[in-house]
């Protein structure tokens, strides 16, 4: 069934379009006008100068890694694997043991749709994924190669970094790899072992960063390479994250990730704050908030290979984010949003999540949803999110509180 956004302020990488429409077919965007071109058979949805961006894409995630608290008592750590010694040893790493992995997998989904993330990076093994990470309730990136990292420490994931990175240019799909995230020799020379093995190329997509120099900075932008910024995860862990004005200055393409809850952010709104403070704090002036909206959206669809996403056209993946905000500024409205302010989410087409009053949409297509307050705010939402949360309970055998899934049944 086509279905058609009116009087929407459409945000696209090149315009925003004031009371603008746009006519959803099926999973694509059929067409995007300045005035609505309602034909007979449309459902026609007044979205009142809502803000309509792309849905966001995070770049970086660890879904079977879902849970709270955050753990470290050691920080600032020289590398990832002292940290994850400390994970596996803390008592909320057991806590999430006793839950299924599907579980784990469904409240990352959740954890994103609320925010209006339509897509995300699972940085794990393919057959992880593929076994427990089934009837999301977003998309999960799955076509990427992929290594751990880039030291003799690296855990065994992929056929090895020269095998992956060139399947990765032979289907122009990303290598990812987490690189340069810590302090030890090997760390510091991840970028040097990457150009070695020829790994460096445009497919080549770096994850946190935070200890590169400036000649891997010229390597990286010599051979157009892609990072992964993950600011909350970096400061909490290291007390440093990536040189991010410089990665940008030298022309790198820079998204933004959240890296799991129990190191990173509970929300990409917190990820947008965070970007703001350490930016201002480290060179003195306010990042542009359009600059964060593209981390998330255009260049974030270009790090992982999806000429289908990251901005509102014609013949792209109906993937929305529906706003309450202010249309002056609308790329500062998404950035200093909250849970409060996302209106709708449509993920292939179809409404996933929204305000109660989006409610006759859903019951229109026959969504199946279900009533939930999110920080008191009334909300609809597809799927079973109540369902998973009592699991979760039940399996603990507490009322744990998540703090990334601030919902009850309405």
């Amino acid at each position: 069934m086509a279905w058609e956004l009116v009087n929407g302020t459409i945000v696209t990488p090149h315009d925003v379009i004031e009371r603008g429409a746009i006519t959803i077919d099926k999973t694509r965007i059929a067409q995007v006008a300045k005035t609505s071109r309602k034909a007979n058979d449309t459902m026609q949805i007044d979205v009142n100068g809502m803000l309509v961006f792309p849905g966001l894409i995070n770049c970086h995630d660890h879904l079977m890694g879902t849970y709270v608290p955050r753990v470290g008592d050691r920080r600032p750590y020289l590398n990832w694997l002292e940290w994850d010694n400390d994970l596996k040893s803390a008592a909320a790493y057991a806590e999430r043991q006793q839950i299924e992995s599907s579980d784990l997998y469904q409240i990352g989904g959740f954890r994103h749709l609320l925010c209006g993330i339509t897509r995300v990076q699972d940085h794990i093994p393919h057959f992880v994924r593929e076994l427990f990470g089934k009837n999301m309730p977003i998309r999960i990136i799955s076509d990427f190669a992929m290594a751990h990292s880039v030291t003799s420490f690296a855990l065994k994931w992929g056929d090895g970094i020269e095998v992956e990175h060139a399947k990765a240019k032979e289907k122009n799909i990303p290598f990812i790899t987490h690189c340069s995230e810590g302090y030890d020799e090997e760390t510091l020379k991840s970028v040097e072992t990457l150009a070695a093995k020829h790994a460096l190329s445009k497919q080549t997509v770096l994850i946190h960063g935070i200890a590169f120099s400036d000649r891997d900075i010229e390597m990286l932008a010599e051979n157009k390479c892609n990072v992964v910024w993950c600011p909350v995860s970096n400061l909490y862990m290291f007390e440093q994250t990536a040189r991010v004005k410089e990665l940008m200055d030298a022309g790198i393409n820079v998204s933004l990730g959240t890296d799991s809850p129990m190191s990173g952010s509970f929300s990409i709104f917190e990820e947008f704050r965070t970007a703001r403070e350490f930016y201002k704090f480290a060179y003195g002036k306010a990042i542009d908030d359009r600059v964060l909206v593209d981390m998330l959206t255009v260049n974030a669809a270009r790090a992982m290979c999806l000429p289908d996403a990251g901005e509102i056209a014609e013949g792209k993946t109906a993937d929305l984010l529906l706003i309450d905000g202010a249309s002056t500024n609308p790329w500062a409205a998404l950035t200093h949003a909250d849970y409060a302010d996302v209106m709708l989410v449509i993920a292939d087409g179809q409404p996933r999540y929204g305000d109660i009053a989006f409610q006759p949409v859903f019951e229109a297509m026959k969504i199946p949803y279900q009533n939930v307050l999110v920080k008191g705010a009334r909300k609809i939402i597809a799927g079973d999110i109540i369902g998973v949360q009592e699991r979760i309970r039940r399996a603990v055998k507490f009322k744990k509180e998540l703090d990334f899934l601030p919902i009850e049944a309405a």
